[in-house]
């Protein structure tokens, strides 16, 4: 995997924030991560990972941070 594609994914992965050990948010950011090493999309990627934990935590609400804002 190209190094720039490596920081790219790193970068992405600052928007979500870990929780604390053992908590949904931590799964969603393992699955993120595995998604956007295997070629998909953030969004889709999110957007999946939600799906998958909701379905043993239905409860669950992200924690998705907003795009930096382009200087």
């Amino acid at each position: 995997m190209p190094f720039e594609r490596q920081k790219m994914i790193q970068k992405e992965l600052e928007r979500i924030p870990r929780g604390l050990r053992g908590e949904p948010q931590n799964t969603m950011r393992f699955i993120v991560n595995y998604q956007r090493l295997h070629g998909k999309s953030f969004d889709e990627s999110v957007a999946f990972a939600v799906t998958f934990v909701r379905q043993r935590y239905p409860d669950f609400t992200p924690k998705i941070l907003p795009l930096p804002a382009q200087t």
